[in-house]
């Protein structure tokens, strides 16, 4: 539907070009919790009536540009004129935005990273959450606190403990809360060798009920990492080396295995 653009749309809050009416569609969709009102405009009318030729589509984006609720609006339009999207993924998002527009920006690229986060895509969401802390314009120190949180939850998931440490002892910092204090410990003990993680309790008395809680949740870990997949792998990989078996073969096996699932997660497909 409709031209490919010669001159493309420049989206300054994503540094990037929009060429084709389905790539607007694409934008808007992925993107709509870091938009406001202001993204439909005379620019985006000119683009899409002069570059893409769709003349019917910029006299609707025209009548909502510069209003309140034009956000949503154009979420409507886009679905009555050009679809892309099923009509229920568009109320959803429509939804979504009607939502999000009570939320300042930091929040909203919160939302961002958070679903990055729980994608597994824990590289670009540390990557938003420190841009977040760069551009912050909220003061609201339980906000600042989850971005550092969340930090320390993609360190530690890309086993950067003492890293994950520093994030959440921040997070502590900005909002006590006992979930980031117990994470902390968490990463510290996973960083530290035995003796400096029990020196560090002792020149931290307060930490005792916590540290308690953090023995709790490693026991836990214990026992559940006994039912995964890759325990049992190795397990049996041990077996068949006091067997005289291919020990290295089944090595290689399970490092291809670990080397194909991490491209998969780098390129964004798993």
């Amino acid at each position: 539907m409709g031209d490919l653009a010669v001159n493309p749309y420049f989206v300054k809050e994503a540094c990037m070009h929009l060429y084709s009416i389905e790539e607007l569609c694409y934008y808007v969709y992925n993107n709509a919790f870091l938009l406001d009102d202001g993204f439909v405009n005379e620019k985006l009318v000119t683009f899409v009536r002069s570059e893409l030729n769709l003349e019917k589509l910029a006299d609707h984006i025209e009548e909502i540009a510069g209003k309140s609720g034009s956000l949503s609006n154009l979420a409507r339009i886009l679905n009555n004129e050009v679809g892309y999207y099923t009509e229920n993924e568009w109320s959803s998002l429509i939804e979504d935005i009607e939502s999000n527009s009570r939320m300042s920006l930091d929040v909203r690229k919160k939302v961002r990273a958070d679903g990055l986060l729980k994608s597994g895509r824990f590289g670009k969401a540390m990557e938003e959450y420190e841009n977040i802390l760069c551009d912050l314009t909220d003061t609201d120190e339980q906000l600042i606190a989850g971005v550092y949180h969340n930090l320390g939850v993609c360190a530690a998931k890309m086993f950067l403990f003492e890293k994950a440490a520093g994030f959440f002892q921040k997070a502590y910092e900005n909002y006590a809360n006992t979930e980031s204090y117990q994470e902390m410990l968490l990463a510290l003990k996973l960083s530290l060798e035995p003796t400096g993680y029990l020196n560090y309790l002792s020149d931290h008395k307060e930490s005792y009920e916590d540290s308690l809680e953090v023995e709790r949740k490693m026991e836990i870990l214990r026992l559940s990492w006994g039912e995964q997949p890759a325990y049992k792998y190795l397990k049996e990989i041990e077996q068949q080396k006091e067997e005289g078996g291919s020990y290295y073969e089944s090595l290689d096996r399970l490092t291809d295995d670990v080397k194909g699932s991490y491209r998969g997660y780098v390129n964004g497909t798993w």
